[in-house]
């Protein structure tokens, strides 16, 4: 009896001290996305531990720039052209890690779109010169993509271009080369929203709303009814000068609480892990990731 005691407390202790701070994150309880720029492709393997290790379960690659000719860039970086992946050689590799465990993040998705980019428009244009065939570039261009960053889904970040026929055609076209999911990232324009997911119906997953910038205001409760599915809606970490900008952990604790409560929402998001790096004293990422999985985990 004394043996088996002893061996549970044993097991105790080691299970204890695989979870204690500075060890990498089990599976978080709730549901998180993490939008992020170019630390997710600049800073190396130390970027990719912070976020297995915050918390955060969905690691959103923001962005993806669709140019004229079918070239990707991720920001300001070429990563795909003429159908092969061109980018940082160890790039894929690290993004692999991401859902290495012991880590809490079970899904990645690339980002397109951004304010004041044509890259909707770009994608339109090609579409109608070439289709969605697996021999177009535009295909193969986002066949190397999926298969360089393992991502799950596309997200739409469309701020100026709101064409459903053209969205619609290229959300199918991912799917069919083996992206799981298409998701939303609106702020604005909520029948363009509409059209999207009528058509595409359970393809459509997730909808990260904007609750921040020209998203504020945003209610989920509204954007729920109108989309006729649940909302992740997401807030602007501390930033600006001296990170005196935007929300703290405990008020993106409060909001995500308040909205739980109010809307049923199954998660939320943060943008953004360039900001949250650079005002880390107003807020880790694990922080920030803690406040959205207590807040969304009941």
């Amino acid at each position: 009896m004394k043996r088996t005691c002893l061996s549970v407390l044993l097991a105790c202790l080691t299970t204890v001290l695989a979870i204690a701070p500075g060890a990498d994150a089990l599976p978080a309880a709730g549901r998180s996305a993490i939008f992020g720029g170019g630390p997710f492709y600049e800073d190396g393997q130390a970027a990719m531990d912070i976020v297995r290790a915050s918390g955060f379960t969905t690691v959103m690659l923001w962005s993806i720039h669709v140019h004229t000719n079918g070239d990707l860039y991720y920001n300001d970086h070429l990563v795909v052209s003429g159908g092969r992946y061109v980018g940082d050689a160890g790039w894929p590799a690290r993004l692999r890690t991401l859902k290495q465990a012991p880590t809490s993040v079970n899904r990645i998705e690339v980002s397109v779109g951004a304010w004041g980019t044509p890259d909707w428009e770009a994608i339109d244009d090609l579409i109608t010169r070439d289709g969605t065939g697996s021999g177009t570039i535009l295909y193969r261009n986002f066949a190397a993509l999926r298969t360089a960053t393992g991502a799950d889904a596309i997200n739409s970040d469309d701020e100026s271009h709101y064409d459903v026929d053209s969205t619609v055609a290229f959300a199918r076209m991912a799917n069919a080369m083996g992206y799981g999911h298409f998701t939303l990232a609106p702020y604005t324009a909520v029948s363009y929203w509409q059209g999207v997911t009528n058509n595409l119906g359970s393809l459509v997953d997730r909808v990260y709303l904007q609750a921040y910038a020209g998203g504020s205001g945003n209610n989920p409760a509204s954007w729920a009814q109108s989309l006729g599915r649940p909302i992740d809606p997401g807030l602007w970490s501390r930033h600006g000068s001296g990170c005196a900008e935007g929300s703290s952990p405990t008020q993106v604790g409060n909001q995500m609480r308040s909205w739980h409560g109010s809307s049923g929402i199954p998660g939320g998001f943060m943008w953004l892990y360039d900001d949250i790096k650079r005002c880390s004293s107003s807020g880790t990422a694990a922080d920030y990731a803690r406040a959205i999985n207590t807040a969304t985990s009941s």
